[in-house]
């Protein structure tokens, strides 16, 4: 296990070599899908890179939902190019995986802490190093007292932090300034011009919190994992409003 103080230094080392290696052209992605993924959600998120300095918590009812491919679809529009911090406590993510939602490879440091107990540690110091941009990880459990220490670390570097959490975490208090679920609903065939047929999985996304007086808001999209872009099909009042009109 790297020590603690290797990852601090493995950050700050990231950070120089992309100041000194320049602008960033994200690559080109061809596709027929109408609409990229922080258009599909600005209904629900306006302004994604107002979000600095904020914590995002993204639910998900199941394992496989989608809420991990959004969360990071939403955020890379305005977050494209800055260092992008992967806290992967249970190892189960693959750095190939992070390429067809359009993050570049070299912008992403991912850390495995060893033991569970350094995951939370691993993401309060990056959310709190200068230079970092968005802070991904996935927790459960989260005390009221960790909850404030990231929102606090978070604030104290300029960092958007997003936080992968399960659905049944949707009555505990929270930090966070905006907070999304996701539930997957029927997948889709699509015929691409080639002929070849595709699946793409349609997805539910609900505003549960948001700054202010906000309005409850839905939102059923379409995602390409092949190409990791999103397509909007519909906005509704509320999720029940969702459920009904598909059936799920």
């Amino acid at each position: 296990m790297a020590a603690r103080s290797e990852i601090v230094a493995e950050l700050a080392a990231r950070i120089r070599r992309i100041e000194r290696a320049g602008t960033y052209q994200a690559p080109n992605i061809e596709d027929d899908v109408e609409v990229p993924a922080a258009s599909a959600l600005t209904s629900l998120w306006p302004n994604m890179a107002s979000l600095r300095g904020r914590l995002v918590e993204w639910l998900a009812n199941a394992k496989g939902a989608g809420a991990t491919s959004l969360a990071v679809l939403a955020s890379q529009a305005a977050f494209a190019q800055d260092l992008w911090v992967v806290i992967d406590g249970r190892k189960t993510l693959h750095g190939p995986g992070l390429v067809p939602l359009s993050l570049d490879l070299n912008r992403v440091v991912l850390v495995r802490p060893e033991r569970p107990q350094d995951v939370l540690w691993a993401v309060e110091q990056s959310l709190r190093t200068r230079g970092v941009g968005v802070v991904v990880c996935e927790v459960d459990q989260l005390t009221p007292a960790a909850f404030r220490r990231l929102q606090l670390a978070a604030e104290t570097g300029g960092t958007l932090g997003v936080l992968l959490r399960p659905e049944r975490m949707r009555q505990q208090p929270t930090w966070a300034e905006f907070r999304f679920l996701v539930r997957p609903l029927a997948m889709r065939d699509i015929e691409k011009s080639s002929g070849a047929i595709k699946p793409r999985r349609r997805l539910l996304v609900e505003l549960l919190r948001a700054p202010g007086n906000f309005t409850a808001k839905a939102v059923i999209v379409e995602l390409d994992d092949a190409n990791g872009r999103l397509c909007m099909v519909t906005q509704l009042a509320s999720a029940a409003t969702a459920v009904r009109a598909t059936g799920a």
